[in-house]
């Protein structure tokens, strides 16, 4: 009911400013079908396309990638020969991912920089939803994503006291991995905005429902309001909206976030976007993105500093597993 709702509603709304953009437009009708077909029971494993740049799934069979036409076409490989050859072909490939994933989780299990955020950090329930990017250290299975989140917010807890945040808005807070980890080592963290595109607002949505039952309000409860804000109290609340909800947040932000996402955005979004954080009187704001960008899909992170009138401070930081040579881009109010 939520998933129908979500798409129903979002026909209905300015698709400029609170609709995917050609970089998501592909992909997200894509995941309307395998949430229908399967479920998000395995979607972080091999089984299922739901994820697929957002989440920390693999992919194994390129039919569960292709949106409608695509998997009407898809269907030739159905013919007794091709399927024969298909088939031994992604045994193949599902030898080669099984290689990935334990040659990856040794990288984990053996950095020092795994180990002392392992040792800094709580990583609970990290490996739910058929996770298959995983290791184990000391007889504890780890999500190599949860380190990732880890790292990113230790770096950011350079320029921000994450102990002293009570009110957080996250716009693509991908599954929501980020905002379990938060409020798992951040209990001060009460009042969380978490916004996404439909629909992986109900991916995100249902993920931390998982763990937060009551305490995470969905769009079925928050369309009826006027004004979305916060009780006043110190119970957790996570609110989760689509995107032209954003009209209707009332209440000021302690932190926003954003990872990856904006540069994959028009730049007109991005801009309507910042209005509205600018608006909630945020205090702090962090983003982060990633290098190897592509001009056709995409644009240089560095940009993003001009949406926030140049006021951010910029810099590059290796990736938590150096052997992996590759940098992501921060930008913070502080």
């Amino acid at each position: 009911m939520l998933l129908d709702l979500l798409i129903k509603d979002e026909k209905k709304i300015d698709k400029e400013l609170y609709s995917s953009g050609p970089y998501w437009n592909y992909k997200n009708s894509r995941t309307i079908i395998e949430i229908k077909k399967k479920g998000l029971e395995d979607f972080r494993g091999i089984t299922s396309g739901i994820g697929t740049s957002f989440a920390d799934n693999l992919v194994l069979d390129i039919r569960n990638e292709f949106n409608i036409k695509g998997r009407i076409v898809g269907k030739i490989f159905s013919l007794p020969l091709l399927n024969t050859i298909f088939s031994e072909q992604m045994k193949t490939t599902k030898v080669y991912l099984d290689l990935f994933v334990k040659n990856q989780a040794i990288l984990y299990q053996n950095s020092q920089n795994v180990q002392n955020l392992i040792s800094k950090f709580k990583f609970n329930n990290t490996t739910d939803f058929g996770c298959i990017q995983s290791f184990n250290y000391l007889n504890k299975n780890y999500s190599c994503h949860y380190l990732n989140m880890a790292y990113r917010i230790n770096n950011l807890s350079k320029y921000f006291d994450f102990k002293n945040i009570k009110v957080y808005f996250e716009i693509g807070g991908g599954f929501g991995s980020n905002i379990h980890f938060l409020i798992t080592n951040f209990p001060n963290i009460k009042k969380i905005l978490y916004l996404d595109i439909v629909p992986n607002i109900y991916v995100g949505t249902e993920y931390l429902r998982y763990y937060y039952k009551e305490k995470v309000k969905d769009y079925l409860e928050l369309k009826k309001l006027d004004k979305i804000s916060f009780s006043k109290n110190n119970e957790l609340e996570i609110f989760c909206v689509p995107p032209w909800l954003i009209e209707k947040i009332d209440t000021e932000i302690d932190h926003f976030h954003n990872a990856a996402s904006f540069v994959e955005m028009p730049k007109k979004v991005i801009s309507n976007y910042v209005k509205f954080i600018k608006k909630l009187n945020t205090k702090e704001i962090s983003l982060i993105s990633y290098s190897g960008f592509d001009l056709k899909t995409t644009f240089n992170p560095e940009e993003l500093n001009s949406f926030f009138d140049d006021k951010l401070s910029v810099s590059w930081k290796n990736s938590l597993i150096e052997e992996y040579n590759r940098k992501e881009i921060y930008l913070t109010s502080n």
